[in-house]
């Protein structure tokens, strides 16, 4: 097939849908939907930002709208006409169904979603087109052309499992959620936020055994595709709520109480690997948990994977060096393992900060050797002298991004004392070598004064 053919089939294909869209919202003041709207309520407000609209309860009333038979084998190839087995007679695809359009990352409309609204339990309650050239649900967010903007400007997104989710969140002010096109995440719609910027990503869906299971796959897609940047946080409802029914139950102040209380990920992880442990946890417990954290721990990376190793120490009693010594990845090379840590958090800080010469400016006075503190030193110059930033410690740092909010609270809590405790240590070796050293015995005094405040 040629490729102005192949444009010419998909351009016919997006009209098929462009007008199968005006013939869903045309029918949307039927009784039927507008009662289910009010059960539901879903305001015009709603309807009209996604376009909402509702597919009648007859075999070929989306066939008979179309005028051209080329449209209609358009819209087959589009997923929207279908044909019964060993038939080329053209059906409708959806029937008695509340319509949801679902666009691109573009803004392209390319399928849809539609909710069951006849009560027929025969009848699956949710349907979205079938795979097509155009819809690739594995590729796709529901939700994501309508808050994009808010979105990209908070570097922020709330996945939750359905349709009816987004649009109530939305709503209800919380314009950043999308859904994907099942219940559990994909690695590529994963990588589409990680693209759009996206550095916080909380996780809500259903508080059911499904929703628990379909919120593990999507926590085992994120840590297959670890980004260092991304800070999850997994959002608990109880009863049995999703966001829809929370909010139209308790109003959007128990959802936004639910976020506030999120569960961390590395708490998550946690939770995960002692589920089904007493509270006394006996040495097959520990074993056991070893096993079910240490894929965690090789996945990650940064901030996250120095938690789990903490959380893995604490819960088994074990050093970081009994357990995992062979298998830490965070560390890439000989260089790298002598950083201490609050360098590297030092690092991303200055390099991703919105004014990099500020910080790189008490960066660069540092004098004290070891632990990549000239590096960090050698790295703030080169900022504040306007050169393009280089070196192993400036691919670190770009490589594992902006800080997470727990990580720049650990920085601002802890870089003081280990600073000075580091410098004391200098000047205590130079005192080893040299007992005699007036500016080494001054630098210490000065420092002990210094350190009794904490």
């Amino acid at each position: 097939m040629s490729d102005t053919t192949e444009k010419s089939e998909l351009d016919q294909q997006h009209k098929a849908l462009t007008v199968s869209r005006i013939y869903f919202q045309s029918h949307l003041q039927a009784p039927e939907a507008q009662a289910y709207l009010a059960k539901r309520e879903l305001n015009n407000a709603a309807c009209r930002k996604f376009e909402l609209g509702y597919a009648p309860d007859t075999w070929r009333g989306l066939v008979e709208h179309f005028k051209s038979h080329s449209v209609r084998l358009a819209a087959k190839d589009a997923g929207i006409l279908t044909s019964p087995a060993n038939s080329k007679r053209l059906l409708d695809f959806f029937r008695g169904r509340l319509i949801f359009p679902i666009h691109n990352a573009a803004g392209t409309l390319v399928g849809y979603g539609g909710r069951d609204i006849t009560g027929n339990p025969d009848n699956a309650k949710y349907i979205n087109t079938p795979e097509t050239e155009l819809f690739q649900k594995s590729q796709l967010l529901y939700g994501l052309h309508q808050n994009l903007r808010s979105i990209q400007d908070r570097r922020e997104a709330v996945l939750v499992e359905g349709y009816m989710d987004v649009v109530r969140l939305t709503g209800a002010g919380f314009d950043i959620a999308v859904a994907p096109m099942g219940t559990a995440l994909t690695s590529d719609q994963a990588q589409l936020l990680v693209n759009l910027g996206v550095r916080r990503l909380w996780i809500c869906l259903d508080g059911d055994n499904a929703g628990e299971a379909a919120t593990q796959r999507s926590v085992d897609v994120l840590m297959e595709h670890y980004h260092p940047a991304l800070e999850v946080r997994l959002i608990m409802l109880s009863d049995g709520h999703d966001p829809d029914s929370l909010i139209q139950a308790a109003g959007a102040d128990a959802f936004q109480v639910a976020m506030d209380t999120a569960q961390t990920l590395p708490d998550y992880i946690h939770a995960i690997c002692t589920k089904g442990f007493t509270p006394s946890p006996c040495l097959e417990d520990k074993a056991l948990y070893i096993q079910r954290i240490e894929p965690f721990i090789e996945r990650s990376g940064g901030f996250l994977q120095d938690r789990l190793i903490d959380r893995a120490c604490r819960f088994t009693g074990l050093s970081k060096n009994d357990l995992f010594s062979d298998k830490v990845n965070r560390q890439e090379n000989d260089a790298v393992s002598q950083w201490h840590p609050l360098v590297t958090l030092a690092a991303r800080w200055m390099l991703f900060d919105e004014n990099p010469s500020r910080i790189a400016s008490r960066m660069a006075k540092l004098t004290i050797p070891g632990s990549g503190l000239q590096e960090l030193a050698d790295l703030a110059k080169q900022v504040i002298g306007g050169e393009a930033t280089t070196g192993l410690m400036h691919q670190y740092a770009k490589a594992h991004g902006p800080l997470l909010p727990e990580e720049l609270d650990e920085l601002a809590e802890s870089w003081g004392r280990w600073h000075k405790n580091a410098a004391l240590e200098h000047q205590l070796t130079i005192l080893s070598k040299m007992p005699f050293d007036q500016s080494a015995k001054e630098a210490v005094r000065s420092i002990t004064g210094s350190m009794r405040q904490y």
